[in-house]
């Protein structure tokens, strides 16, 4: 653990200085404020000890500017005032905790050891991997029960390593750690070793790891980037996954069929509906009214059975709303087809449908390919692992398929050269990225030529192709949104007058870590989008007032919402209609009798398709 200690009082700093390494901490120490400042903009940390009153920049005003800039580095005050004034505004700042000069040694190591805690997930002192073990409490490490003997440097190499593997989830040791990184964690500013300094820890490291019988490469080298500690088995990871994911889809089935239960009746009434207008229309009696009470009941029914499953029945609806829409009195042969086709919706409705879905997980990976651009490489992984992004580094077209296997994976970072790109390799990893929902894929490149960018144009339907001169400003920008893009809880707003719909729509993107609120009126759109301030908008064509594509009409020329991505979900996908949803600026259009995971697959390509777009 690295700590930087902002202290002006020689003998304090010297003081703890000293008690912090003999306690394996690494530290850097100043004496000024505004120097600090520049350690923590060049250097990360896990700790900063701070005192309150400093030349140049005091503690507060370092604490409020550390916490503006978004760092949420743990803060520990030192101060010698006893004021509660003070130490509210140190709170207040930023600060995590303090402790009063003069403190005992023993209470700040224990608050420094809390602090340092809540940075990690589990609580426990011992890191295990396998048969090695490390107790942070004890600092003593074993192998198969058989104590090591390390130096001090050592331990803390071989704790960075189980830090990063263990207590930060990362799927058993996929995070690679570069030797630059590993300086900056393990090596004071005044040391500045060399790579061959690195390259001889982790040799020596090695050795002593493999007298006590452990794998000769239980730390791997990943050639020009870094080291890591070797995968362990993950088939008890698999089962977990596929636990969770049966979990959640026996959840979702489990809410789909109390949805579908709720709303039995409702769909029961507009059937019997569609049985009156039939015989009214037979016996050439069917009036206004009833007429656009069965327009009404068969337009929702295609709406609404399509999305527990009944396909054949939507389908089945949707032609009985069109001989409604177009019906004439005196066409008894009509009357007879419309007939007909309510006695086969009648049997493609089963009294107890059996409901399933697959299930789609947000969390899926992006894909960032380098087209042989070795500083750009090298500079992505070194952002990526200062960012604390779990990646997977992919050289090899066969390896695609292993990378996506693994669990609570952001990135797969695709080391690629087009032109020697096989057909063979573009056809499999076309089909790969581009199973639904397709993998976002960012490929950076210089290649221009007309067979390099048809290859490009195989890669993926969620394909984004930017210049490889990139400076290192704009890749940590975007791996930082690739970052938030893991844990962010998406905002969709569904605009449809059947409430059944929205009911079914909230339980298939639940599980995706995305909020539906759903508008049955369209002309509350702007009262609630306000409020909501959605990241997609799904439309229905056909509603009361205003109807969908009007609405979007507004929305694109309201320069707040212009840029919102819009996906209409109807029963109308005739070639005028979807003419008119692109014309009027939709950006996408599904069909309501469509399979359930087809809605989910395009909400998640355009939420993915809409946050890469404002990052870059």
């Amino acid at each position: 653990m690295k700590i930087l200690l902002v202290e002006d009082d020689e003998v304090i700093a010297r003081t703890l200085e000293n008690v912090l390494r003999e306690q394996h901490y690494i530290v850097d120490c100043v004496a000024e404020g505004d120097l600090g400042w520049e350690f923590v903009e060049t250097y990360s940390y896990d700790l900063i000890l701070l005192d309150i009153i400093l030349p140049k920049l005091n503690g507060i005003e370092f604490c409020k500017k550390l916490r503006l800039v978004g760092n949420q580095t743990p803060v520990l005050l030192l101060t010698a005032q006893q004021s509660n004034y003070k130490k509210v505004v140190g709170l207040d700042a930023g600060a995590d905790d303090y402790v009063v000069k003069p403190f005992e040694l023993s209470e700040l190591l224990a608050r420094i050891r809390v602090l340092l805690r809540r940075r990690t997930v589990p609580i426990s002192p011992i890191l295990e991997w396998s048969k090695l073990a490390l107790n942070s409490s004890t600092h003593e490490v074993t192998y198969d029960d058989q104590e090591l003997t390390l130096t001090p440097k050592e331990y803390r190499l071989l704790e960075l390593f189980l830090n990063h593997s263990v207590r930060e989830a990362y799927p058993k040791g996929n995070r690679v750690l570069t030797r630059d990184y590993i300086s900056d964690r393990l090596w004071e500013v005044e040391e500045a070793p060399s790579n061959n300094t690195v390259s001889a820890h982790i040799k020596e490291l090695r050795r002593k790891l493999k007298q006590a019988g452990a794998n000769p490469d239980l730390i791997e080298t990943v050639y020009g980037v870094g080291y890591r500690l070797k995968p362990l088995s993950n088939e008890a990871d698999k089962n977990s996954e596929s636990k969770t994911r049966n979990s959640l889809r026996q959840q979702t089935n489990q809410t789909l069929s109390s949805v579908w239960h709720k709303f039995e009746q409702k769909n029961s009434d507009r059937l019997t509906i569609l049985e009156r207008a039939s015989h009214s229309w037979q016996q050439g009696s069917l009036d206004i009214k009833l007429l656009h009470q069965a327009q009404f009941a068969a337009h929702k029914l295609a709406g609404g059975l399509g999305m527990f499953g009944f396909h054949a029945g939507s389908d089945l609806a949707r032609e009985m709303s069109e001989l409604l829409m177009f019906k004439a009195a005196s066409e008894i042969e009509q009357a007879g087809h419309f007939d007909e086709l309510l006695q086969a919706l009648r049997t493609a409705l089963q009294p107890n449908p059996e409901l399933t879905f697959q299930g789609l997980e947000r969390a899926r990976p992006k894909v960032i390919a380098i087209d042989r651009q070795p500083e750009l490489l090298n500079c992505i992984i070194e952002e990526m692992t200062v960012a604390q992004v779990n990646f997977e580094l992919v050289t090899k077209p066969t390896d695609f398929k292993q990378a996506l296997t693994q669990p609570q994976l952001n990135v797969i970072l695709w080391d690629l050269s087009l032109p020697d790109l096989s057909e063979a390799d573009l056809t499999h990893l076309a089909e790969i990225i581009n199973r639904p929902p397709a993998l976002p894929l960012l490929l950076f490149t210089d290649h221009e030529n007309s067979s390099d960018r048809f290859k490009i144009a195989r890669l993926g339907q969620q394909l984004f192709v930017q210049p490889a001169s990139l400076n290192a400003a704009q890749v940590n920008k975007i791996i930082l949104t690739l970052k938030q893009s893991q844990e962010q809880v998406f905002q969709v707003l569904i605009v449809d007058d059947d409430p059944q719909v929205a009911k079914v729509i909230q339980t298939l993107l639940s599980p995706a870590k995305i909020n539906l609120t759903s508008l049955k009126n369209p002309l509350d759109f702007w009262r609630v989008t306000i409020k909501t301030k959605p990241d997609l908008l799904i439309l229905d064509v056909a509603m009361p007032d205003l109807n969908g594509i009007e609405l979007c009409q507004l929305i694109r020329n309201d320069p707040r919402w212009c840029r919102l991505p819009i996906l209409f979900f109807t029963i109308h996908h005739d070639l005028p209609t979807v003419q008119q949803i692109l014309t009027a600026g939709g950006n996408d259009y599904i069909s309501k009798t469509q399979t359930q995971s087809a809605l989910v697959a395009k909400v998640l390509h355009h939420l993915d398709r809409s946050q890469i777009l404002s990052s870059l």
